[in-house]
């Protein structure tokens, strides 16, 4: 017994060291955010954490941002979140204003639109000053990620444009 006794402290020893470097190694979802992340950066997107609309309850989904051409004469600080309900008295189906402030209803026709080809797991559309945001659950892999970023690419545009305020008239030169 006394032979063993060596060997198994060795074992001991070699399981306090590996066994907290196991903890740290990332686990296959984590591996798989950060390659959806990684891509979002690599195509021009920013991606933060925000708090989930209160209609979804607890937690916190990515916003992934395109940004804007253009920012001056934006008319800021919307968003549009999935409702638990669809109803009549909604901006569209299961979507509505938070805090009931709204878009310019120039952009609401866009938006409609842009709601019809987000990818599940979509929680709220923001316009803040990093851009034209998707918060999104990061659910539906690849195809889900690429209705996001099609999604962005073709609707940011018109709605940077329709929510643009005209430009005073002294700077028109009026």
């Amino acid at each position: 017994m006394s032979g063993w006794l060596p060997l198994i402290i060795i074992l001991f020893a070699v399981a306090l060291v590996l066994g907290p470097v196991m903890w740290l190694k990332p686990s296959e979802r984590d591996r798989r955010l950060a390659d959806l992340r990684g891509r979002a950066a690599r195509s021009g997107m920013t991606v933060q954490m925000q708090a989930l609309p209160a209609a979804l309850g607890e937690g916190t989904a990515a916003v992934y941002y395109s940004r804007w051409q253009d920012s001056r004469r934006l008319q800021l600080g919307w968003i549009l979140e999935r409702q638990r309900v669809e109803h009549d008295m909604h901006f569209e189906g299961r979507w509505d204003w938070r805090n009931g402030r709204a878009a310019p209803q120039a952009a609401w026709e866009p938006l409609r639109q842009m709601l019809d080809q987000l990818p599940e797991g979509a929680c709220a559309l923001v316009a803040s000053q990093n851009g034209l945001g998707i918060q999104w659950r990061e659910t539906g892999g690849d195809s889900a990620f690429r209705s996001l970023e099609s999604a962005l690419g073709q609707f940011r545009p018109t709605i940077e444009e329709a929510i643009r305020q005209p430009k005073p008239a002294q700077d028109r030169g009026e």
